[in-house]
């Protein structure tokens, strides 16, 4: 009958060489992503709305038609201006004539002509006909910039003074995000530094984007206003909530992946894969981030650093590599 072995069988390791590299302190807040320019689409004159040419979602560029109002009375208005200023400048000339003897103001003073203007009733046809021109321009409603048309609830046929604004246009391809940092993280940012920016609704996306603001006052909370500024690429939409990384590095440390750390007797090991053995190193972290470690002492460069297969490993026990 065959002898059954004693050997212990070797537990399954996965193992990364330590070399110096660099460390990336975290900083990690939520805040939300907003349009870099935004316009709120006003209706200047009151009327039923004739046409709108939009929807929400839908990509427009400035000066683009959205929406006409109906313009029957704007356009009489119009007409009856134009008309009000031929009679009025008609009136000047003959206020000229009767009271200075002539058609031509060329030689006459300031004041003269002032009396004259005002006479014949030049100046009130003059504001008349702006006034009428201001509204008739402003029965044609025109995108103001370019960007995605929003919060559009105007419909057709409906007074135009039943909506506090037509809808609002969101330039969405280059956005900002605005997020707080407590103040004692104050010296942790400049502007500038790099951010990454990851949608709640989606953690596998990550923006890449920088500092751009910082409001140089601590609110009632404690807290230090930031922005950020990113190129959007159609991920994004206005008001969107999202979480703010900031990394700043720190060269030339020893640095782990958290799953390299166990617990053992109470103090942090790491094990080290030394010929087919597992060796425990007691380790000082130095510095922590959400996927590493710096380890200040305890490991040395060179060390095959156990980072798979080391959570029920003890001092020595045999181990080969996956």
């Amino acid at each position: 009958m065959a002898r059954r072995s004693s050997r212990p069988e070797a537990v399954l390791v996965k193992t990364v060489k330590l070399e110096p590299s660099t460390f990336y302190h975290e900083l990690i807040s939520n805040g939300k992503a907003w349009s870099s320019k935004k316009a709120v689409v006003q209706f200047k004159v009151n009327g039923i709305i004739k046409e709108i040419y939009i929807q929400n979602g839908q990509k427009v560029k400035a000066g683009d038609l959205l929406a006409v109002i109906e313009d029957f009375e704007y356009k009489t208005e119009l007409i009856q201006a134009q008309q009000g200023l031929e009679k009025a400048e008609i009136n000047f000339k003959d206020d000229l004539l009767s009271n200075f003897t002539t058609a031509d103001s060329t030689g006459l003073s300031p004041a003269k002509i002032k009396i004259s203007r005002i006479r014949s009733g030049l100046n009130d046809a003059i504001t008349s006909l702006s006034v009428a021109e201001y509204n008739f321009n402003n029965t044609r409603i025109y995108a103001l910039i370019s960007g995605i048309v929003a919060n559009l609830e105007a419909m057709q046929w409906n007074p135009s003074q039943n909506y506090k604004s037509f809808c609002t246009i969101v330039f969405d391809e280059i956005m900002y995000v605005e997020f707080p940092v407590i103040e004692s993280e104050f010296s942790f940012i400049n502007k500038g530094m790099p951010v990454g920016i990851v949608p709640f609704i989606n953690d596998s996306i990550l923006i890449s984007g920088k500092i751009t603001e910082i409001n140089p006052q601590v609110d009632e909370n404690g807290m230090v206003k930031v922005k950020a500024e990113f190129r959007n690429n159609n991920r994004l939409i206005d008001g969107m909530n999202v979480k703010v990384v900031i990394r700043k590095p720190v060269p030339n440390r020893l640095v782990v992946p958290k799953e390299a750390l166990v617990i053992r007797q109470g103090k942090d090991v790491i094990f080290v894969r030394q010929d087919s053995l597992a060796i425990w190193k007691y380790v000082t972290v130095e510095f922590e981030n959400s996927a590493s470690l710096s380890i200040k002492e305890g490991l040395e460069p060179g060390d095959l650093v156990i980072i798979g297969g080391n959570v029920n490993l003890a001092h020595e026990t045999i181990v080969r590599e996956e």
